[in-house]
């Protein structure tokens, strides 16, 4: 119930002027936190780096994110490389190329392409990973549960050690999920070229709003598609909600599948721009969403890159909703 409180209250002080907004939001490309923070903690940036104590929860996305001190609250983070060196209060739930844990936590709930347990990591619960290597060499004082291709285990395990390794997905479906996923992608460049042509106005209104403020948005865009996935499931559990939740369901999934293509359109301008190249706005729009594509396809990071884009593109999204509100709830005249 605290987690669904902070949400509810995070998404009611996004309608409120920055001057009364409760909580640290910090952006840039490298990012330092120096001095104690009393609250929770949004930080997003190239290179992340947290020296001194937070009293809260941490929010924190990056290409390189490192803890070196205390945090009273749970860790979310997302990045290419992950170093956790002080002891988190709550528990860690983070994704990122390589995850290396030096400190202590109540819980672990991890996936990357590495991730190491070293032998001053001590974790009071249980640790749920999935990832290429997997090596423990701390202690685990409840269940640990793995999927991993590698895993080495030199530490202890209080619980239940559960390991299963790594499907491989390289078999006879191979060919069949790569026609399937070229099909998918391929859909997805007509529908965002058919939002130019017929949705002009609206897809680039939308695309003003990415570019501005990016960093905030991908943040609090990230707080949103969490909170809007508790509220439809708390909806849903009270069945007389179930009519409302299945709607604001469909309009949530609606919102996640186009939200990358906004994305998509800003990145091929930002390139072209660099280039000093002028074309129409198709061409510039499926330049960008090659890019992004290939950028998804990278291992490991590539799901970091689609975590960020989506963020974006869905905080871009409600910004444009908030920002027009009064259009859109106008009485008929």
């Amino acid at each position: 119930m605290k987690k669904i409180a902070l949400v509810c209250i995070v998404l009611l002080f996004c309608m409120l002027p920055a001057s009364v907004f409760a909580v640290e939001i910090e952006g840039g490309n490298e990012v330092v936190i120096d001095t104690p923070v009393s609250d929770d903690l949004f930080v997003s940036g190239g290179i992340v780096t947290i020296n001194a104590r937070v009293d809260g929860d941490v929010f924190a996305v990056g290409g390189s994110v490192e803890i070196n001190a205390p945090i009273t609250g749970d860790l979310i983070a997302a990045g290419g490389m992950i170093v956790i060196n002080s002891d988190i209060g709550g528990k860690i739930i983070a994704g990122g190329g390589t995850i290396e844990l030096k400190g202590s936590a109540e819980k672990v709930v991890a996936a990357g392409g590495g991730i190491t347990f070293t032998s001053a990591a001590v974790i009071e619960k249980y640790a749920l990973v999935g990832a290429g290597t997997v090596n423990n060499a701390g202690q685990i004082k409840g269940d640990f549960i793995v999927n991993a291709d590698e895993f080495v285990n030199t530490g202890t395990v209080g619980g239940t050690l559960d390991y299963t390794e790594a499907p491989d997905y390289e078999g006879e479906f191979r060919g069949i999920s790569l026609i399937l996923s070229i099909l998918w992608k391929l859909g997805y460049l007509i529908l965002g070229l058919v939002f130019i042509k017929w949705f002009g106005a609206l897809f680039f209104r939308i695309e003003e709003e990415v570019r501005e403020s990016a960093v905030k948005k991908t943040i609090l865009g990230f707080i949103f598609i969490i909170a809007a996935a508790i509220i439809c499931v708390l909806l849903a559990i009270t069945v007389i909600g179930l009519p409302v939740a299945a709607l604001l369901g469909m309009f949530f999934v609606m919102a996640l599948m186009v939200a990358g293509l906004f994305v998509s359109y800003t990145l091929g301008a930002y390139l072209l721009g660099l280039a000093k190249v002028k074309t129409n706005d198709y061409l510039v729009f499926v330049l960008g969403f090659i890019i992004l594509t290939l950028l998804f396809m990278i291992p490991y990071a590539g799901m970091v890159i689609r975590i960020v884009t989506v963020s974006l593109g869905f905080g871009a999204l409600i910004y444009t909703v908030k920002n027009n509100w009064k259009t859109i709830t106008a009485p008929k005249p």
